[in-house]
This record gives structure tokens, sequence and C-alpha cells, in this order.
């Protein structure tokens, strides 16, 4: 009985000790937020897009790599799993003037990709939760920075400028430390 136990404690340190070379990874979520304004001045055509570009995001959420024993130069794996757009401003505004809507990401010195989309949009909506993309954004998120851009298509003219905030949440794997 000594033996088996003996044989299954070194079997299993040596297991365990592979896996530590091997490394282990980890899953976590990173969440970003940025605004942008769709300019009423832009929508002058019904059913032409516009474009919209968000201001840089930067992607080095130290505390969130510190907490998970790991860094951004060891990400693997970033996937968007959820992007909300909620309109801020001006109060009461409704998406109704919005027929589609999508969104593209662009690291820096990176070509865009698209990342979500929308089309159907209730008019009684204020928050829209996108149809995202399953991809693969790791170099995206480990260029540093990224900046994301909208192109609307509108069926409604609007006379004011509209404030929106995009919410994401990345789900990343990374290789710790």
């Amino acid at each position: 009985m000594k033996s088996i136990f003996l044989a299954t404690l070194v079997l299993s340190t040596v297991l365990f000790s592979a896996c530590e070379q091997d490394g282990f990874n980890v899953s976590f979520n990173l969440d970003y937020s940025k605004e942008f304004t769709i300019e009423s001045a832009l929508v002058t055509e019904l059913g032409l897009p516009i474009d919209v570009t968000t201001p840089a995001i930067n992607t080095n959420s130290s505390e969130e790599f510190t907490t998970n024993n790991t860094s951004i130069d060891r990400l693997e794996n970033a996937e968007l799993t959820s992007l909300k757009l909620t309109i801020i401003a001006p109060d009461g505004q409704k998406f109704s003037f919005v027929e589609e809507v999508k969104l593209y990401i662009q690291g820096q010195g990176m070509t865009e990709e698209l990342v979500a989309s929308k089309v159907n949009i209730d008019d009684a909506a204020s928050e829209i939760e996108m149809d995202v993309e399953s991809t693969n954004l790791v170099e995206h998120v480990k260029s540093g920075e990224f900046t994301l851009r909208a192109s609307v298509t509108t069926d409604e003219l609007i006379t004011e400028d509209v404030d929106v905030k995009a919410d994401m949440t990345f789900k990343v794997t990374a290789e710790v430390l």
C-alpha cells in the first residue's frame, strides 16, 4: 500500500511539474468603454452610411493583468463577447433614426476588422446589444491601443448630435507568468 501511495505521489509530482514548465493559461474579462458622437450635420441623406471613429482606447489594463498573474505580451486569445451601445445624450433620444450599425476595430498599425453589427433595430430602444463576430482579436488588444469605427446607416434625419457610449467585454486567455 505504501508503494502504491509513493508511486502515485511521485507520478503526481512529475505531472504537475511538467504542467508548470509548459505553463498555465488563465482566462478573464477585459472591459472597455468609449463614447462617440453621431453628428447631426453628417446625417444629410437617408440610407447612406456615415462613419464615426472613437478616440484611441488604451488596452494596457495593468491592474487586470497583475491580478491574473500575467501581462499583455502573454495574451494568446481575445474574443469580443459583448458590445452594447447606449445613447447618453440628448435625454429621451432613441435609436429610431438608425437602420443599421456596424462596428470595426483597428489596433495600432493594423487593418480594421468587423467586430459587431445590428440590423432591424427597435425604434423604442435607447440601448442596443450588438451581434458580435466570433474572431480572435488578440493582435488588436496586444497593439497597446485600438479605435472603433461605427458605420451608421440612418432612416431618419436628426436635428441634434447624439452621444453614444460603447461598452465592450473581451474574454482573454493568457499564459501566466
